[in-house]
């Protein structure tokens, strides 16, 4: 793949992360695990394929957004910032 390329599937991944924190950061003080999983499906669904790959091109945010799924997998009930705060120690 070009640099030119790389640089433009990061961009998109970048845009598409802006359009999504504010939401995702205003609702994250009481989203529990089990609706951060309801919205993250939602999200994969509406991501075309191009996106989807552009947001696991960078595998250090890959590997963190795996974290937080299996987190919140296992504990659903817990609320989705402590499932990030667990994924970034």
């Amino acid at each position: 793949m070009s640099k030119s390329r790389l640089s433009q599937i990061r961009a998109s991944a970048l845009i598409l992360c802006a359009m999504l924190l504010p939401s995702v950061a205003s609702a994250q003080a009481d989203m529990s695990c089990s609706d951060y999983l309801k919205a993250d499906a939602q999200m994969q669904a509406a991501m075309s394929p191009s996106d989807k790959a552009a947001m696991q091109a960078d595998p250090e945010a890959a590997a963190l957004d795996n974290k937080v799924r299996a987190y919140c997998k296992a504990n659903p009930k817990a609320l989705a910032s402590e499932a990030m705060s667990k994924a970034v120690q």
